[in-house]
């Protein structure tokens, strides 16, 4: 009944359309800096671009991006294991990291960058599903989530205090101070302390950070520098079997988790050097130290932090957009990436091995001696961009090359060759992206476009080094069409898209049918084709949002041909309504839909599509005491819905001799509320 009440809702919106109404055009004119680097519009751009502001951020009360995103079309977002999954267009949540490219102020990061992010710092988020490959080349395959902060404002003094206190003794409190130290010098901190006690029993969740901005304002340019400070330290529940009673979804029975500290900095340069000519160079450099959580003997949730490998990063871009007439420019770019995994202890060790024979699947088992070492991953691309209008017709094309490079240690796991298990071994790869687009100003507001694109991903540093058999993976190619339109007619908004997409060679983390055990492998061909939809009207006081994303995917060669892809949902319908009852009050009512899914591991689809299909509903109001003060309030999942945000199939049983194979789920957190108020100066 949900699915077809927030059908009925996406159907409404768009008969409401026919309305009469005073036009606007600001989701069209919304500026879109994610495509290019350079500042463009949503009507401009050959891609169905969400946008999610500061003000939509800070009047929802969100606690996090998971709530900022969950109702954005075609993206799937969830809380898991302590960081936030992204899913862009079926590409697989649990991969997020891999197939979907996450960027912080242009800069690639990873999922858990991102997670503790204080929302106050946001400026606003943008999502362009199958958008990137040219600017980014790897990962964007599935499309780019860029989350933009807010500049340094060129103010004598400003600032932000915040507090929110919630379900499970949620608390998070922080500030945001800005001054001006000279005309061109330009200066902001930040601290947010955010914790609680967990929805599962013994969960632990305790995160800290720092942020320092400085700008100095150049004759037609600018120098910023970025600094963020990191500690986060997560104790949190295991994956459970489905026949456990309701009331132990709340008690996994054991205890994982993790720790680290991250230090990152980023330096960012722009300089007009005439008057048809732009030049951005931005760098990051950013290292994480690793500690996992390891119980005491006996103890299922007592342990201690153990240091782990570290990872590190280094990233530059340098790009130049030249208007070469009064309707074409072209920007020109490269970058630079080398990411590294590096063990805690590294050198050599004569130890008890076991890994696959030469045939792939008899064990062996025996003493050998294995080396450990850094494993690293560098990365060079080039890419031009051009764009040239013809009247109402805007014609964008791009090309990009990218060489990656691999030094690594076969990883000591039994699903990699004995023989490879602790040597030391190299791969090249060399790819390319293109991009054709044609978008089309049929009227003042409208735009309807045609775009095809070519995108890849290589493999990263850990999966690499842990392989069916230590066999080389193959880089993964993705062409993609899409036609869509967007327009404002009346007081109503609405973007429209259809896309289909092939995938060659598709890298996948699971356990095959013929292994126990996780691991990384090509699965051949995958076809997705699919639609998004959403429509935002405003009536008076009364604005009526929803969207509607429909995704069909499968294996279409190779041993698995003919199988959906696991943990993508076919439907995401989403529905909400926000009412402004004066210039202080307001409340917002949204829900969000999923349909069935398989396991993620169940790439035979043998265990049936019955796990992941759930249906939410949040509820927000802030209302303002003075133009400065304002209180938030949100209760999210408000029927409390039962869910799961994964299910896999593993042993977790030893009876009669033999292991016992069961369905395992992690519980979605159930209802919480939570209230926030906020000071601004």
């Amino acid at each position: 009944m949900s699915k077809q009440l927030l059908s009925l809702s996406f159907f409404i919106c768009s008969i409401l359309a026919l309305g009469a109404g005073v036009e606007k055009t600001i989701k069209l004119n919304d500026s879109v800096i994610t495509t290019e680097n350079f500042e463009t519009t949503v009507r401009d751009t050959s891609a169905n671009i969400s946008i999610v502001t500061s003000e939509e951020i800070k009047n929802s009360g969100s606690k996090d991006l998971v709530d900022v995103l969950k109702n954005v079309p075609g993206v799937r977002v969830t809380r898991y294991a302590g960081t936030i999954k992204f899913d862009i267009r079926g590409l697989n949540s649990m991969y997020s990291d891999r197939n979907s490219l996450i960027t912080l102020d242009g800069v690639p990061v990873s999922a858990s960058q991102i997670s503790s992010l204080p929302l106050a710092m946001i400026e606003r988020v943008e999502v362009i599903p199958g958008g990137g490959n040219i600017l980014y080349g790897d990962k964007a395959i599935g499309g780019i989530i860029n989350v933009l902060t807010k500049n340094i404002e060129n103010k004598d003094f400003y600032g932000n205090i915040f507090g929110d206190y919630g379900s499970y003794n949620t608390r998070k409190y922080g500030f945001l101070y800005g001054t001006k130290i000279t005309n061109n010098f330009l200066t902001e901190i930040a601290f947010v302390e955010d914790s609680n006690n967990g929805w599962r029993k013994h969960e632990d969740f305790r995160n800290h950070s720092f942020n320092l901005k400085a700008k100095y304002l150049l004759e037609d340019g600018e120098i910023e520098y970025k600094y963020t400070y990191n500690r986060d330290k997560n104790k949190l529940g295991v994956a459970v079997p489905r026949y456990l009673s309701e009331s132990d979804r709340r008690d996994p029975g054991k205890i994982s988790g993790s720790r680290y500290e991250t230090n990152d900095n980023y330096l960012r340069v722009t300089k007009n050097i005439s008057s048809n000519t732009e030049v951005l160079v931005y760098g990051n450099y950013y290292y994480r130290k690793n500690s996992n959580f390891s119980r005491n003997k006996g103890n299922n949730y007592n342990g201690s932090y153990k240091r782990d490998g570290d990872d590190e990063r280094k990233y530059i871009k340098a790009q130049v957009k030249h208007t070469y007439t009064s309707d074409g420019y072209f920007i020109f770019g490269t970058d630079y990436l080398n990411e590294s995994f590096k063990p805690y202890s590294v050198g050599e060790e004569y130890k008890k091995v076991t890994g696959l024979g030469e045939n792939g699947k008899d064990k062996i088992t025996n003493y050998k001696m294995i080396k450990s070492g850094d494993s690293s991953k560098e990365n060079f691309g080039m890419f031009l961009m051009n764009r040239y209008e013809y009247g109402k017709l805007q014609l964008s094309q791009g090309i990009r090359y990218d060489y990656s490079k691999y030094n690594f240690y076969w990883r000591n796991a039994s699903l990699n060759n004995w023989e490879k298990i602790g040597t030391k071994d190299d791969s090249k790869y060399n790819n390319y992206s293109y991009e054709l687009s044609a978008n089309y100003l049929y009227s003042d507001t409208g735009s309807a476009y045609i775009s095809y694109g070519r995108a890849f991903r290589t493999p990263t540093a850990s999966e690499m080094r842990y392989t069916k058999n230590s066999e080389k993976l193959k880089p993964q190619v993705q062409d993609t069409v899409e036609v869509g339109i967007k327009d404002f007619i009346n007081d109503t908004y609405f973007s429209l898209s259809t896309f289909y997409k092939k995938t060659h060679d598709e890298i996948y983390s699971a356990i095959p049918p013929e292994f126990s055990g996780m691991v990384n492998y090509n699965i051949g061909k995958t076809e997705r084709v699919g639609f998004e939809g959403v429509v935002e009207h405003y009536i008076d006081k009364l604005t009526l949002k929803s969207s509607i994303t429909y995704i069909k995917s499968k294996v279409v060669d190779g041993e698995y041909a003919g199988s959906e892809i696991p943990s993508v949902p076919n439907w995401k319908i989403t529905g909400g309504l926000t009412y402004d009852f004066n210039e202080k009050l307001s409340t917002t009512f949204e829900g969000v839909y999923y349909s069935q899914s398989y396991d993620l591991d169940d790439l035979e689809n043998l265990r049936g599509k019955n796990s992941g299909e759930y249906v939410t509903f949040d509820l927000s109001a802030y209302y303002k005491i003075t133009p400065d003060l304002m209180i938030t309030g949100r209760i999210e999942n408000i029927f409390d819905e039962k869910y799961d945000e994964y299910a896999g199939y593993w042993d977790d049983n030893y009876e009669n001799n033999e292991w016992k194979f069961r369905r395992q789920y992690y519980p979605a957190i159930g209802r919480t509320v939570t209230i926030g108020i906020s000071y601004t100066f």
